[in-house]
């Protein structure tokens, strides 16, 4: 700009006639990274979510309806191949189920953390605090389930799995090597990303460092659904009801108390955009102007394509795993709702569809047997990837960062309370349904579980499922009757 005004200063003072044009270099006109982050995005929720309820899909592979071995054998008695609760599918020790209590004092923390970010700007320690608990994410998700694979198959197999380190120090106790090679992979890319983070002025616009960044995010948001878990829509409806209160707050009125600095956009750039004009910037990069807009790592980023003016498409990972956990909810109910109803008929499909007619053999009636009679998953991971792609879009017509939660909420919680309310399903799912508890209970092993007599779970009696081979008796209305794991 001061060149241009010292040209027009010379023109005005000499009698000369220029022709001058003035080019703006091509920007493309579609931002392709928007449509990467909201595919990141969905595909990380939806698997994050669908792994949640891995441990039923594991439970009710080992379990067979087998011929009776007597053809005198009453026609209601089937018999089952089943496996005693382990260990291994017991639920981490870490594991924990939120309450109200949970949910509010989540926003509280989550609001005190945003704002002392704000005001004392210490973002190079969050950095180190996000490369240190990725890393432990990377080495669970990523990089033991790799290795345990890879020398499933060969001759190191024995030898991998040998404990080479028992100490009581902080409870880690027996660590095998595969353990200990898959830590040091962790913390080694961790480290590596670290040192980028700190030594390159804009590290967002390298490949590597942006990669491991996205891939470290995706670990700790399917480890935090593994780990944290819903049971019931009442606590879902206050956690995310409060947090779509706290979006709106941080992102639209904190600018009309802060001087028309927006609280979450600052911290989120790590204290905002760079002042002076891209242009400038590119030239000038050193400029004091152009410091500063550099995306904090506690959210998934894609670079612009071909973008001169760079910049970043950006997803925080609460906008993941928020919304993830009512979808974590909703795929641990259908996968607990084909556990219990193996239990009762030997086949994993519900006998209680709801009585929603659709048109057969047509595409239509495919999706409408899909929204209407199946399960809650599917649907709610569609209702996700809606709400996303209308917070992108937002984006766009307003010119402005969008708080995710503002879309997502009603769409994930407004498609649950509907399909539960069409399938006479909202009372259990508000409450906590009892058909995950008994699920649970067979998984775990928990000590007892109870049900009432319902279409859609267990109903009371005698028996156990602990021997490898058990018998489970029909009652006379039908239902098998629940299982003792007493």
């Amino acid at each position: 700009m001061e060149e241009a005004a010292r040209l027009l200063a010379d023109l005005s003072n000499n009698a000369i006639h220029l022709q001058v044009g003035i080019h703006s270099r091509p920007r493309p006109s579609y931002n392709l990274s928007a449509m990467i982050i909201w595919a990141l995005g969905v595909f990380i929720a939806a698997l994050a979510a669908f792994l949640s309820a891995q441990d039923y899909r594991d439970h009710r592979k080992p379990m067979h309806p087998l011929p009776s071995s007597s053809s005198s054998a009453p026609t209601n008695e089937r018999t089952y191949t089943a496996h005693q609760p382990s260990t291994s599918n017991s639920p981490p020790p870490d594991s924990l189920e939120l309450t109200p209590l949970h949910a509010l004092g989540f926003i509280v923390m989550a609001s005190s953390a945003l704002l002392v970010l704000f005001f004392l700007k210490i973002y190079s320690f969050v950095k180190i605090m996000y490369a240190f608990g990725c890393s432990g994410a990377l080495t669970q998700v990523f990089f033991f389930p790799i290795y345990t694979k890879l020398f499933a198959s060969t001759k190191y197999k024995r030898y991998m799995s040998q404990v080479c380190i028992n100490t009581p120090l902080c409870e880690i106790g027996a660590v095998s090597r595969i353990e200990v090679l898959s830590a040091m992979s962790g913390y080694a890319l961790g480290l590596a990303w670290l040192i980028l983070a700190f030594t390159l002025r804009h590290p967002e616009n390298n490949v590597f460092f942006w990669v491991v960044q996205d891939i470290m995010g995706a670990c700790m948001c399917m480890l935090f659904l593994s780990i944290i878990k819903l049971n019931s829509i009442r606590v879902a409806s206050i956690l995310l009801i409060v947090a779509f209160l706290y979006d709106i707050f941080f992102v639209f009125v904190t600018p009309l108390i802060f001087k028309g600095q927006s609280v979450m956009i600052t911290v989120a750039t790590s204290g905002g955009p760079p002042k002076a004009d891209p242009s400038w910037c590119e030239k000038y990069p050193t400029d004091a102007d152009c410091q500063g807009g550099d995306p904090l790592p506690m959210l998934l980023t894609v670079p612009r394509i071909a973008d001169y003016q760079q910049g970043a498409s950006l997803l925080g990972l609460g906008d993941i795993v928020l919304p993830g956990l009512l979808l974590s909810f909703a795929a641990r109910f259908d996968e607990a709702k084909k556990l219990v109803g193996f239990m009762r008929t030997g086949s994993a499909t519900p006998t209680n569809r709801s009585p929603h007619t659709c048109p057969p053999d047509s595409p239509a009636g495919r999706i409408c047997g899909l929204l209407c009679n199946g399960g809650y998953f599917v649907p709610l991971v569609i209702a996700y990837a809606i709400g996303l792609l209308c917070a992108n879009i937002a984006v766009y017509v307003m010119n402005m960062g969008q708080p995710a939660l503002l879309y997502l909420v009603p769409a994930c919680l407004g498609t649950m309370v509907v399909l539960g309310k069409r399938r006479n399903e909202l009372d259990d799912l508000w409450h906590g349904p009892k058909v995950i508890r008994a699920a649970d209970a067979m998984v775990y092993g928990e000590e007892e579980f109870e049900t009432p007599n319902t279409e859609n779970t267990l109903s009371e009696g005698g028996g156990s499922v602990g021997a490898p081979l058990g018998t489970v008796e029909e009652g006379p209305d039908g239902d098998v009757p629940l299982l003792s794991l007493t």
